[in-house]
């Protein structure tokens, strides 16, 4: 897990609001798709869903948004955070893709909630079929812990079936 990731983990306490932590995470540079990234996984769960989404760094004076997009840097790999608006973008563009990034995450979320947790972040932040493809092997290896093999090469079968057609 990301050094930004683990930071939201600690401002979730339970009794801020997703307001407080968006504005908090903004605060030290933690953009609101990592956020977007946690809830996706069921990792966090902060009452209602904000009425609008905010961009990154919108409410903040420029003088007050980081320097570089990447000064707390990201260790989870294949580019930035994706907020949950351009993800359906990317979905809409490529459904069997995004059909293919679902199965995986739903298989990984009910067989390797723990250990297969930055792997499901990789997965979700695919924005092409060859780097989902690329994640395959990473996908099978955390499935073959929980799963019987049988099983696990049928998943696979279905994603790289789905990755295949166009």
């Amino acid at each position: 897990m990301s050094r930004r990731h683990r930071v939201l983990l600690l401002l979730v306490d339970g009794e801020r609001s997703l307001d407080e932590v968006v504005q908090l995470g903004r605060q030290v540079g933690v953009p609101r798709s990592y956020i977007d990234e946690l809830f996706a996984l069921g990792l966090i769960v902060i009452g209602p869903p904000m009425a609008q989404p905010i961009s990154e760094f919108a409410a903040l004076g420029s003088d007050q948004a980081p320097t570089q997009p990447g000064a707390m840097g990201d260790t989870i790999g294949l580019g930035g955070a994706m907020g949950n608006t351009e993800l359906a973008q990317l979905d809409a563009q490529d459904i069997d893709l995004a059909q293919a990034r679902v199965a995986v995450l739903q298989v990984l979320r009910a067989n390797a909630p723990v250990f297969g947790m930055v792997t499901m972040i990789r997965v979700r932040r695919v924005r092409s079929r060859a780097e989902l493809q690329a994640l395959l092997p990473e996908v099978q290896a955390r499935l073959s812990r929980s799963r019987p093999p049988v099983e696990a090469r049928q998943l696979m079968q279905r994603v790289e079936s789905l990755l295949a057609v166009r």
